[in-house]
């Protein structure tokens, strides 16, 4: 079990980590950047974290939790309606609105463009990303399966792909040339991701 101070620490670990990801935009940065960056030496970064893979993965599921805390204060865990009414089309309006709110953060956008660049050349990384994205698409698969309870895992699944793709490539040509940003461009991207999940 980590204590109080460990989990602190490890806090500022991340909190150094997305600095270098969103600040410098190094791809190479290698885990001696990231502690000095943290003002720590290397072996105690490693204490925590042992490779980088380790470290971007941490960061990852930090950032993922977050939006998950966002979405859960909305609405509350999707898993738990027990027997409320499946999401309405406000509801999941709402929940698209919030997650595209996110790509007003250029930091946020930025860390996962960074962490994007780093995974074309490191399949370590590269891993810890396809899991991060496998347990997102999960994420919404869940949101599907409440709404549209009639269609199989697989399709839950090949749906929420969909959602999780489009959301993510409107971050990205939003944020790097900003094509999207206008305020009817993000209602045609939340109404066809509201689309995709209704199945209509």
């Amino acid at each position: 079990m980590i204590s109080t101070k460990g989990g602190q620490r490890q806090a500022e670990l991340l909190d150094a980590a997305e600095r270098v990801l969103t600040t410098r935009g190094n791809a190479d940065a290698s885990l001696r950047d990231f502690a000095a960056a943290a003002g720590v030496r290397i072996g105690h970064l490693q204490h925590y974290f042992p490779t980088r893979a380790d470290l971007i993965r941490a960061v990852l599921e930090r950032a993922l939790q977050r939006s998950l805390e966002r979405l859960s204060s909305a609405l509350g865990p999707v898993e738990e309606r027990g027997e409320q009414p499946a999401l309405t089309r406000l509801e999941t309006t709402s929940l698209f609105e919030i997650l595209l709110a996110e790509q007003d953060d250029p930091s946020c956008v930025r860390l996962f463009v960074e962490v994007w660049a780093i995974a074309m050349s490191d399949e370590s990384t590269a891993a810890v990303v396809r899991d991060f994205y496998t347990g997102y698409v999960g994420h919404v698969a869940d949101l599907v399966a409440c709404v549209r309870p009639d269609l199989d895992r697989s399709r839950s699944l090949a749906v929420a792909a969909t959602v999780v793709s489009l959301v993510e490539g409107a971050a990205i040509v939003h944020s790097t040339v900003g094509v999207g940003s206008s305020a009817e461009a993000r209602s045609e991207i939340i109404r066809a991701a509201v689309g995709l999940v209704h199945g209509s």
